[in-house]
């Protein structure tokens, strides 16, 4: 027990004497989070679209006033003919053109079907889905106040308060649909492998400089090195807990509802298993180069590609969504996301948790076996 409280208080110092180390692992764990919030939780407003009205009659002036008063579009209206508009959108002037055919007005009064055409880039496919859905939805709105003019006229009595049936959308959790409510606990999975980094830089440093063949002399087991090692990250990483909760209340104001005490239980079992992933790296590499290199790539890339932050898992194809719930960050996404959002309790994370319990106790424990008495 000495051994590793010894173990535990010299990787302390080793923290306090090295602030860049420190200040990395929690503020700017802090700071990169946050980064990253504002990053890709930025809503698409103001789109510039190019307007061509051949038309310019009152029925193409009133669709392009319904399109307007969209904040998600910014009209620009200096085109005048199809082939200009799309040199705008070739030379990325505009993201995509508007355009209305002479006969617009002539064919919605002799009841026939008119059409107006919409080019839009394509490279972003993300952006170009938000610009299609919302014209879509803007026509089928103008097209109903239409349908509703041309049956007024015929007699009928049509209004909204007289259609066949209407929505009543009730969105749980997150009644505004803002999207950095979701983001923020996803993006914790990405910022919280910075202590495991840490630790593994750590442990080859030490087999870089030869002070850890003095440690192995030493009566300390290879269980209690590696554990004295860990604790002082895990704590650094719990305090990123803190400093996460508060960027997320005061910046971006995410909701939390769940127990303070459950967001630290599982954050600690995704610590450790991330820790164990660390060490178990800088256990088979000699250089931090290399540890910091393999590291990343396992630490980042399936954490952003597979753990369901900006990708749901139920499009994945199933080979992949059975390859993502193998990464600890994937249930940790899932655990996070129910405790600020939901509120859910322990009992309906459990399943969740267990897989962290056996990955972090797995993953320690053949990080251990791997660490060898003597060195190479």
């Amino acid at each position: 027990m000495r051994s590793l409280i010894s173990m535990t208080q010299k990787e302390f110092r080793h923290m306090l004497r090295d602030p860049w180390t420190l200040a990395g692992v929690t503020v700017g764990a802090a700071v990169l989070v946050a980064l990253m919030a504002y990053t890709f939780s930025a809503d698409i407003e103001h789109v510039p679209v190019a307007v061509v009205d051949l038309d310019r009659s009152p029925q193409s002036r009133g669709y392009l006033h319904c399109v307007a008063n969209d904040q998600f579009f910014e009209l620009h209206y200096g085109a005048h003919s199809h082939l200009e508009a799309g040199e705008w959108v070739k030379t990325g002037r505009v993201r995509a053109a508007i355009i209305i055919p002479p006969n617009f007005a002539y064919t919605i009064h002799r009841d026939g079907l008119a059409t107006v055409q919409v080019i839009i880039d394509g490279t972003e496919p993300n952006t170009t889905h938000q610009i299609l859905g919302n014209i879509e939805a803007l026509s089928a709105n103008y097209s109903v106040e239409l349908l509703t003019e041309r049956l007024s006229r015929a007699g009928v009595i049509a209004d909204r308060q007289h259609l066949p049936f209407e929505f009543r959308i009730k969105a749980l959790y997150n009644p505004n649909l803002e999207e950095i409510n979701s983001l923020l606990p996803g993006l914790m999975a990405i910022v919280l492998a910075m202590p495991a980094l840490s630790a593994a830089l750590s442990l080859a440093k030490e087999k870089e400089s030869g002070s850890l063949e003095g440690l192995m002399a030493t009566p300390i087991r290879r269980y209690q090195l590696l554990l004295g090692k860990v604790i002082p990250y895990l704590f650094v990483g719990l305090i990123d807990i803190f400093l996460f909760l508060l960027i997320g209340a005061i910046l971006f104001g995410v909701p939390f509802r769940g127990r303070l005490t459950d967001l630290l239980l599982f954050s600690s079992l995704f610590l450790m298993a991330n820790l164990g992933i660390g060490l178990l790296i800088s256990s088979l590499v000699h250089t931090q180069m290399a540890t910091l290199v393999i590291a990343g790539l396992i630490f980042l890339m399936p954490t952003i590609n597979e753990a369901g932050i900006f990708y749901p898992l139920y499009a994945m194809s199933p080979d992949s969504q059975v390859q993502s719930m193998l990464w600890p960050a994937t249930h940790y996404v899932i655990i996070a996301r129910g405790i600020f959002l939901k509120g859910v309790d322990t009992s309906m994370l459990v399943s969740r948790g267990l897989f962290l319990l056996a990955m972090s106790l797995g993953i320690n424990a053949l990080a251990v076996w791997r660490l060898k008495k003597k060195l190479a």
